[in-house]
């Protein structure tokens, strides 16, 4: 039996927001890099295991937010890591063995985009800046599965102005993150959210 001294409280994790944050945002310059012709077709496998990479991690982190009962976050997670990390990384992968954009490839985007404006009802509770940037990305993913399902005719256009916008989220990601991090670990709001 443990007298009194040797209790030691329970370490809770911390939440999982801010590396959430920067792995978004590093998957989201993978699709910009691929949407905008950055890097050629022939990367596309590359591409998709630098996606399933931060994919993985995202997941993990997912439930670690979950187990938090951070359900709005671990929620974002799991959309983020399985169904556009995973599901993103895996048509780029294939691409190893059947080359070229498909139209089902678009509808990993499209159900992403549509996804997340499914949760900007919740998003729009806890922050209106991250509303924005959740409504921006959820366009980009309409306009990128859109143009690879081929509604808009060829495809170039509408993958271009999606991949801007993937950089944009990207870099807000980046911000959100980097402004997280700094004040908690200044205790005090340095950089404004």
């Amino acid at each position: 039996m443990k007298s009194g001294s040797d209790f030691k409280p329970t370490q809770e994790w911390a939440s999982g927001g801010i590396a959430t944050l920067y792995l978004v945002g590093t998957l989201h310059v993978g699709i910009f890099a691929f949407a905008t012709g950055q890097v050629g077709t022939e990367s596309a496998p590359l591409l998709g295991f630098w996606i399933l990479g931060c994919a993985i991690a995202l997941l993990m982190l997912a439930m670690v937010d979950l187990r938090r009962g951070e359900t709005l976050f671990g929620t974002l997670g799991m959309v983020f890591g399985g169904l556009l990390g995973l599901g993103g990384a895996l048509s780029f992968i294939r691409s190893i063995w059947m080359p070229g954009i498909f139209p089902i490839d678009g509808w990993w985007f499209l159900s992403a985009g549509i996804i997340l404006f499914l949760l900007l009802p919740a998003v729009s509770k806890v922050s209106w800046i991250m509303f924005g940037g959740i409504t921006e990305i959820g366009i980009a993913l309409t306009i990128l599965g859109l143009g690879m399902i081929g509604i808009f005719g060829t495809p170039e256009v509408p993958l271009k102005i999606a991949g801007w916008l993937a950089l944009l989220f990207a870099i807000f990601c980046w911000y959100e993150a980097t402004a997280q991090l700094v004040n908690t670990t200044y205790g005090k709001k340095i950089l404004p959210l």
